[in-house]
């Protein structure tokens, strides 16, 4: 049985304020996997009071709070809680350890003079100000004047110096003026006419020049009347008026927090151990970048859009999932897949009988891993489908209810665009009727031509789970191998597949953030050898003499067929050789065919 650990919060400000209370929830979120430990939590209120006289009645008032408790840990959420506690530490506690969150500075000569530095942590939330003013120059390419907004609070003094740093660094490039000093009505009229070549850069603004408090609801009311694109720095008004940027994900500094807490309690770090929350995120709002025509594309490779608008495809989804499950191309899919398995029976009946055995078995193990993977793919198909269907059935609404006069050339354009949606459907299920046919030959194929077509079936599947994809056949002469093509296919989509899903588990994790298959092809010893290799952390030692072994799998849900498929169908039926390997960021799977000449 676990010992009961006891913290205390300490929040620099009032339940509500969806700063603090996102931080709060991130650190709740790591403790709730930790029943041993239970939280108390005061709230300073030091928005909205924050006067010397107040911070003495607020000493007095803990005192009696906290008279005979005894806490395991102390943590200090901002900046006016952890200025309290290391004012008042020694009248209201004796060696409890002190975990501070959310500081953008900290001062270790500050905690030595309180002889405090044997028992201080923490965490540092910077906000990226600095990489955050080339990036909307960059969006915003004939930027002449961006405002910067910080209030003149006592964490709009911590800003500062990032501020300053960053105004030195462009001046020279457009004009740049920095209000500390204002009411959210001066910014909504300053900023409520348009103007192409201006930005906001908004860091905070909760207190105005006369100490009023506002609520983030009149802070998001305020950023989105703004006629003007309106950058941030952290999630809390993303979705609601900000256009986006560079944000710090605030209740990943709670994560953070809670998790830096637990080491704290388990004496995993030293004292003195303070980090600092780079864990970004680029986010952008769908509406505002329509609004202004400002596109994150130019500047920022990997973000995220929110608050986009439905699509056709997501608002009449019930439909088309009806029209997909009772289409005609679905009962010939399966008509066929009958077809097939009727056809391989009737054929292994006319060997003879240790033949039959073997082909019975091997048969048998490759129809029941199609069978396994035949719903991923057809998923995939369907997708692939809906898509030029939202595409056809906009393309006609356009034509008909906007356009009813255009003359023939324009009628011409309509017609084309619709064509080629329809002959990209076309070609889709074309590949994939080819894909499930059976081999009943060995034949002379190209290798590369396989993989291509085998990648062109997956595509929607590896391109929505962010997999880049690359084949380098620079270092071959000859791709042409003897053997059963399909079936060949069928190996690569189990190697893909295994790997599409430990990158998921990958990125999941946050180990990537972007994944990566590289399929070299290359000649040796008159040998054309595949090698695939990921970026997903490789397979764990223990396993791997076991991964072409019947029904062993490594995954939840697995069935363990399709690497013991594969090596039966490169071995046995192609008389070639396949295995598994470790690279330095992945696995590698190396595949050896003899040359068909």
């Amino acid at each position: 049985m676990h010992t009961i650990k006891k913290i205390l919060v300490i929040n620099s400000y009032h339940k509500g304020f969806q700063w603090s209370d996102d931080v709060l929830s991130g650190m709740e979120e790591v403790f709730y996997n930790h029943p041993e430990i239970t939280i108390n939590i005061l709230y300073m209120d030091s928005k909205r009071v924050s006067s010397e006289e107040y911070y003495a009645k607020l000493r007095e008032l803990y005192k009696l709070q906290l008279k005979n408790q005894k806490y395991d840990l102390i943590v200090a959420v901002d900046k006016f809680a952890y200025d309290f506690l290391i004012k008042y530490y020694h009248e209201l506690f004796t060696n409890e350890p002190i975990v501070f969150t959310g500081l953008e500075q900290f001062v270790v000569e500050d905690v030595q003079k309180q002889g405090l530095d044997d028992r201080i942590y923490g965490i540092l939330e910077k906000r990226s100000i600095p990489e955050s003013i080339p990036m909307i120059a960059h969006m915003m390419p004939n930027l002449k004047k961006l405002y910067i907004i910080n209030d003149a609070s006592a964490n709009g003094d911590d800003s500062e110096p990032f501020i300053q740093q960053a105004m030195s660094e462009h001046h020279n490039q457009f004009e740049i003026e920095y209000i500390r000093q204002s009411t959210l009505e001066e910014l909504e009229e300053r900023f409520s006419k348009p103007n192409k070549d201006e930005a906001v850069f908004f860091v905070r603004f909760y207190n105005d020049k006369y100490g009023n408090l506002y609520k983030n609801s009149q802070i998001a009311s305020m950023i989105n009347k703004s006629a003007l694109p309106v950058f941030i720095t952290d999630t809390l008004f993303i979705g609601k008026g900000a256009l986006g940027g560079k944000l710090v994900p605030v209740k990943n500094v709670g994560i953070a927090t809670g998790e830096m807490s637990i080491d704290v309690l388990d004496k995993k770090i030293p004292p003195l151990h303070v980090m600092t929350m780079v864990d970004y995120i680029y986010q952008f709002d769908v509406q505002k970048i329509k609004q202004f025509e400002v596109y994150p594309n130019a500047a920022v490779k990997d973000f995220e859009l929110v608050n986009a608008p439905l699509t056709f495809f997501d608002k009449h989804r019930k439909f088309i999932d009806a029209v997909f499950l009772i289409s005609p191309f679905l009962l010939f899919l399966i008509l066929g897949l009958i077809h097939n398995i009727y056809m391989r029976v009737r054929s292994e009946k006319e060997l003879k009988a240790i033949e039959l055995q073997k082909n019975k078995h091997q048969q048998f193990i490759i129809q029941q891993s199609k069978l396994a993977e035949i719903g991923e793919v057809f998923s995939s198909i369907a997708h692939q489908w809906k898509n030029p269907l939202v595409e056809i059935a906009t393309i006609t609404q356009e034509h008909f209810y906007n356009y009813e006069d255009v003359g023939d050339e324009q009628n011409n354009q309509y017609v084309h665009d619709i064509m080629v949606q329809v002959r990209y459907m076309t070609d889709t299920i074309n590949d994939f009727q080819k894909f499930i046919m059976p081999s009943s030959t060995k034949t002379v194929f190209d290798v590369s031509e396989a993989i291509d077509t085998m990648l062109k079936i997956i595509n929607h599947n590896i391109k929505y789970n962010y997999i880049d994809v690359s084949i380098d056949i620079s270092h071959a002469t000859n791709l042409m191998v003897s053997g059963y093509k399909n079936e060949f296919m069928q190996t690569l989509l189990n190697v893909v597949n295994n790997a599409k899903d430990q990158i998921k588990e990958s990125r999941d994790a946050k180990h990537i953030q972007r994944g990566a298959i590289r399929i070299i092809i290359y000649n040796h010893a008159k040998n054309v050898i595949i090698e695939i290799h990921d970026n997903a952390g490789g397979i764990p030692i223990e396993c791997i003499a076991n991964v072409f072994d019947a029904y062993f799998t490594t995954k939840d849900h697995g069935h363990g067929i399709g690497l013991y498929m594969s090596k039966l169908i490169i071995e046995d039926k192609m008389g070639g050789k396949i295995q598994a390997s470790n690279i330095d960021d992945g696995a590698c799977f190396t595949i050896t065919l003899g040359n068909a000449t």
